[in-house]
């Protein structure tokens, strides 16, 4: 009995240690993003967006792209009407005349506009920490003997680049007016994959909380 005890002992101790490496290895792997400086106009109450034109203000005509595209798949996916600018003006992003004229044009409800602000360099200090090492030494006889000391790591500094990409959406009406905005910041490099999951799983889930577009079908 007293063996059954002792290997139930064990095999609990093994399901911890795995458990837990599972939790760190998921930690590690989290991505690391979140929305800052999030903004509504508390007196607006129009409900929903229907017709959106989203525009990117990016020099690089491919990131520019990369940006529209996925705002209008991921808004399509909501039910809206959107378009990307570069179907309108191919050359660079419209002026604030060019988009005045293109929404009396064509009946848009809304503009959203992606800026992309410059980056931010943060600077975190890891301690160090102590850790036992084994080691093996010879003696004059050739016997070899094994046995742990501390070793201490020193600290040292990481520095992160952090990408801002700021959101902002304009409601068309009478009087063009800002209705909300929001910052997105990551750790993450921007490519067309973290454009993709930067809209769908952060900035329009935004949109969604405050009822400014409708939930994903």
């Amino acid at each position: 009995m007293a063996k059954q005890v002792g290997n139930g002992r064990r095999t609990r101790g093994a399901v911890a240690h795995i458990a837990l490496l599972a939790l760190i290895t998921t930690a590690g792997c989290a991505v690391q993003s979140e929305m800052t400086s999030l903004w509504k106009d508390p007196s607006f109450t129009s409900g929903p967006m229907h017709n959106v034109l989203v525009v990117a203000l990016r020099k690089d005509p491919v990131r520019r792209r990369m940006w529209e595209d996925a705002f209008v798949s991921e808004l399509g996916a909501r039910g809206l009407t959107a378009t990307s600018s570069y179907q309108l003006f191919p050359e660079a992003p419209p002026d604030t005349l060019e988009m005045t004229e293109a929404v009396q044009r064509n009946g848009y409800d809304a503009v959203l506009v992606s800026i992309r602000l410059p980056n931010q360099t943060t600077s975190t200090y890891v301690p160090g920490e102590v850790r036992r090492e084994m080691v093996t030494t010879q003696n004059f006889y050739g016997i070899f003997h094994t046995y742990w000391r501390d070793v201490q790591d020193p600290g040292h500094t990481e520095t992160d680049e952090v990408t801002l990409v700021q959101t902002d959406v304009w409601a068309t009406g009478v009087r063009g007016r800002l209705i909300w905005s929001g910052t997105l910041r990551t750790l993450e490099s921007v490519s067309n994959h973290t454009v993709e999951t930067a809209v769908s799983k952060h900035i329009l889930p935004e949109l969604e909380k405050q009822g400014l577009i409708a939930k994903k079908k």
